[in-house]
């Protein structure tokens, strides 16, 4: 079990992946920002297809599925 692979989703915007996102209430409404990363080994990594999908139609990018053992996912 150890070889198993697993898959897991980045979004990428252009060049750029995502790191994280947060939403605040201002004034009654709802606002979103996102934070990018130049540098994969730092992108947040999501295993869930419809939470990467929703986030990346949320801040304009796409999604970029990616296979890794666990050992690789948690390195």
């Amino acid at each position: 079990m150890p070889n198993k692979e697993y898959q897991y989703y980045f979004i990428k915007l252009g060049n750029l992946y995502y790191v994280k996102d947060s939403c605040r209430n201002v004034k009654k409404k709802e606002m979103s920002s996102y934070e990018f990363t130049n540098d994969e080994s730092v992108a947040f990594p999501l295993d869930k297809e419809s939470i990467a999908k929703q986030t990346a139609d949320k801040c304009g990018g796409y999604i970029v599925l990616k296979n890794a053992t666990f050992k690789e996912y948690i390195i």
